[in-house]
């Protein structure tokens, strides 16, 4: 059975299917593939795609021209997970990956590193959830798990919502579920954004719900950041594939994907007889947008006279993002000579008209040779990462040899005349640049510019926290560090979590916070968005892991009461070695608040507490609010016991004795 389908684009129109059955499949243009490409820009062997415990992955295999996935270059040898609806780009061909999931509502088994993981809790019920651990492209589909255990002594009946994006990318495996006591029912929520350029990509927050249905008021909410990616596509058809001479074709572009899409549009024909004025040769498209693009299309070389010549044409449009996708549409360019068919007989019939005819040739004949000629001049980006390779395309005639230059200075020369193009290497270029393209017929040349800027890219970013690890309910200092090279603004969030001290949230390429003074009660996110001179955008997160404070008796047990008071009532007993959560302390530093089960708490003295070494006990939260200690109870008088009369009773005096007082021990 398929688990899988590969839709293959060339760029002629070509559509082909291939159903994906086996558990290794290559893919590359020898026939020695599983799937074999006719097509020379791609590498013999370009990528592999396994299938391994229901989950599929796809490997570039070290290919010259590279692998993309929804415009994202993948490594070479690293293996990607697919979902589907994911857009593959290999050489000039488009392919789409299609899951066949016979089990829509599977778990997607996270990785641990950037798992998002949740635990919330009330007396009679506790949420676990597990989110998505990598963002994805719509078409494709993630899956947060979440666990509902019922910690109470009777049944009960949960209901599960969901809410923060469109509410059709979001399906509840069980939307309500009866959970036995002590028990746990999982469930799965799958996020499943469709394929259309409405789709907007970016960071979702989604709510997931839990309530009890026989009372809503009981519920636990958890937040979660789904990270859709943009994805990218275009159509395009020439109006009327006929064009005459005079005549404006017009071209039909739509975007098709979620991103702005940069486009180039150009023309060519195999015997480079026409010359393409187009008149918005780069234009760039919201989502969604369609646009018309005109341009006229001329002879090189004019025909004087005879039947009207066809000549095929292709208008080709290359997408500017990282995949450089190029798409092709053909036409015919019908041209009608300069003079009917039956001139030159007329021309036969006398002296005269012979004679002009042989001054116009004598006229042709002694001419110079003609200019040289460059068009639709493009590059691959009019913005790109310094280092990267900047490709360049023309299309020139009338050209004897061609040179490249940057501001000015010749990099490259003595390119023959039948290139068409090639790549410039920009590490040693930064700022805005001036790539020339300058041709040359004889004594006569012809130059073409395209401005290019180069900017410094996103290094890896450093991100420290220091303690890495925070202490629950405890007075704690946070120093936070990060650099991220390249980077012209770094933002941070997720501070407000652990104290409500203002801090500054924008700065430069890094930034320190030192002195932050919190107390952590749940573990949180800190989110460090960092962005370069031309607008790209990086997001690092660090997770802050949280551990409670713990204590045993210092010697056999610890006696609990209901206040830090020895006066209240006796609630329970820490016995030797067992290990208690403390929660605060009493404001004389003397008592220490230690949690039961149940929800219950107790007062223990300090001093008969041992504690883990990795808090300060006289940090700990102080409890100002604490239980007042109860009155004694009034004694009863007996009622045979004699009343006192008023009379004096004289005594003799005595020295008083001496009084004890006792010695407090440790």
């Amino acid at each position: 059975m398929a688990y899988g389908r590969l839709d293959v684009f060339w760029p002629d129109g070509m559509f082909k299917t291939f159903p994906l059955v086996e558990n290794s499949v290559s893919v590359g243009r020898s026939s020695g593939n599983s799937i074999a490409l006719e097509t020379t820009t791609i590498s013999r062997y370009h990528f592999s795609i396994t299938y391994d415990n229901q989950q599929v992955y796809l490997t570039d295999l070290d290919s010259a021209n590279g692998t993309f996935i929804d415009g994202v270059r993948l490594k070479g040898n690293e293996p990607r997970a697919l979902y589907g609806g994911e857009e593959i780009q290999v050489g000039h061909l488009r392919i789409i990956y299609h899951h066949i999931d016979e089990m829509p509502t599977q778990p997607i088994t996270p990785t641990d590193d950037t798992t998002q993981r949740i635990e919330m809790e009330l007396p009679t019920f506790r949420l676990d959830v597990i989110g998505p651990d990598e963002a994805f492209s719509p078409g494709a589909h993630m899956a947060a798990e979440l666990a509902i255990t019922n910690t109470s002594e009777t049944p009960q009946r949960y209901r599960i919502e969901a809410s923060g994006m469109p509410a059709e990318w979001i399906r509840i495996d069980r939307s309500e579920l009866h959970v036995d006591p002590k028990d746990t029912a999982p469930v799965l929520v799958n996020f499943r954004p469709i394929r259309r350029s409405d789709s907007r990509p970016g960071n979702y927050t989604v709510v997931l719900k839990v309530s009890l249905k026989d009372n809503p008021e009981a519920k636990l909410e958890a937040s979660l950041v789904v990270r859709i990616l943009p994805f990218n596509g275009f159509g395009m058809a020439l109006e009327n594939r006929r064009v005459h001479s005079g005549d404006r074709f017009r071209l039909h572009v739509h975007n098709q994907g979620s991103a702005n899409l940069p486009l180039t549009v150009s023309g060519r024909d195999s015997a480079n007889a026409l010359r393409y004025n187009i008149l918005a040769p780069q234009v760039s498209l919201a989502p969604g947008q369609r646009l018309v693009i005109q341009g006229e299309i001329k002879p090189t070389k004019p025909a004087l006279f005879g039947k009207p010549r066809i000549h095929p044409f292709d208008l080709q449009v290359r997408s500017n993002d990282a995949a450089h996708f190029l798409a092709v549409v053909r036409g015919q360019f019908i041209e009608k000579p300069m003079l009917p068919a039956w001139m030159p007989f007329a021309l036969a019939g006398g002296m005269v008209v012979l004679g002009v005819f042989l001054v116009l040739i004598l006229t042709a004949l002694l001419q110079p040779p003609p200019p040289p000629f460059i068009a639709d001049f493009s590059v691959g980006s009019t913005q790109i990462a310094q280092g990267e390779p900047l490709s360049l395309n023309w299309i020139a005639t009338d050209v004897s040899d061609l040179t490249v230059s940057v501001n000015g200075t010749p990099v490259m020369t003595n390119i023959g005349a039948q290139t068409s193009g090639l790549s410039l290497d920009t590490t040693d270029y930064s700022g805005s640049v001036v790539v020339s393209v300058i041709g040359a017929n004889g004594n006569q040349q012809v130059a073409v510019d395209q401005l290019v800027y180069v900017y410094k890219p996103l290094g890896e970013p450093v991100f420290t926290v220091d303690p890495p690890q925070l202490v629950r309910y405890v007075v704690q200092n946070l120093t936070v560090n990060w650099s991220v090279p390249g980077a012209v603004t770094t933002r941070l969030s997720g501070l407000e979590t652990f104290s409500n001290l203002p801090v500054e949230t924008t700065y430069g390429m890094e930034g320190t916070i030192t002195g932050l003074v919190g107390i952590p009660s749940a573990a949180f996110t800190l989110t460090l968005y960092a962005e370069d001179e031309v607008g790209n955008a990086r997001e690092t997160l660090l997770e802050m892991p949280i551990i409670n404070p713990e204590c045993r008796p210092a010697g056999e047990s610890v006696t609990l009461y209901g206040g830090p008071d020895g006066r209240h009532q006796v609630v329970g007993t820490v016995p030797s070695q067992a290990f208690v959560v403390v929660d605060a302390q009493d404001s004389s530093g003397q008592w220490l608040r230690a949690q039961l089960p149940g929800g219950l708490s107790g007062w223990g003295v300090r001093a008969e507490f041992s504690c883990a070494p990795n808090f300060n006990v006289a940090d700990l939260l102080k409890e100002l609010s604490v239980p007042t200690v109860p009155p004694p109870s009034p004694t009863p008088i007996p009622s045979n016991t004699p009343v006192p009369t008023n009379t004096p009773i004289s005594s003799p005096t005595t020295a008083p004795r001496p009084v004890t007082t006792p010695t407090a021990s440790g």
